[in-house]
């Protein structure tokens, strides 16, 4: 099957998928998640589709943010294991890309807190990048599912809290406070960074 011709059938896959899952909730959102997260990115990510839910019942925010938060850290999990076992495939089919050059340059020197980050910031940037760099340079597990976790609920728990205190305006503050976002979670990363350079030197200093 061409390129092409593939295109088409992948949007024709996610439209159908999106008319079956929205309407099933927070299950719907919970296996929406799996997949964005995995192998098929969905039209508008899981961001939307969230959102939707929460404007429809405010106050089943919380499930549906602990449904998309549980999806995506299954979904990251499969891709982070099958970038793993399959190396060589993944290696040769990304190698290639200048950009994910970058990102496994940086996952290679920071480890998980790049994992933590990317879980915190919103399309585009390129979290399953960073998650199959996870994989291919075999990052500790339990580690990784640590950093994931923490970033997704916070992302996804935040943006509900959003769409409850603003409702149909939460997407424009999303949009609007989401540069402050990013600079407050590029200046936590730095941070973090900092401690544990700090920690690295005074171990070396006491040995």
């Amino acid at each position: 099957m061409g390129k092409g011709v593939l295109l088409p059938f992948l949007k024709n896959l996610v439209s159908q998928l999106s008319e079956i899952l929205l309407p099933l909730g927070g299950w719907g959102l919970l296996i929406a998640a799996l997949l964005d997260s995995s192998f098929l990115s969905l039209a508008g990510g899981v961001d939307l589709w969230f959102i939707s839910l929460c404007l429809l019942r405010p106050e089943q925010m919380p499930l549906y943010a602990f449904s998309a938060t549980a999806g995506s850290v299954l979904g990251c999990s499969l891709l982070y294991f099958a970038a793993r076992k399959g190396e060589e495939v993944w290696l040769e089919r990304s190698s290639r890309a200048a950009r994910f050059v970058h990102v496994h340059q940086l996952v290679e020197r920071f480890g998980t807190p790049v994992v933590l980050v990317a879980a915190l910031l919103p399309p585009p940037a390129p979290f399953k990048l960073v998650i199959l760099a996870s994989g291919l340079l075999k990052l500790r597990y339990d580690r990784f599912l640590i950093a994931l976790v923490i970033g997704r609920s916070i992302r996804y728990f935040g943006e509900g809290w959003l769409v409850v205190r603003y409702g149909q305006q939460a997407w424009t503050q999303l949009v609007r406070i989401g540069p402050v976002i990013l600079g407050l979670t590029l200046l936590s990363f730095l941070v973090v960074l900092l401690v544990l350079r700090f920690r690295r030197r005074a171990s070396a200093i006491e040995s």
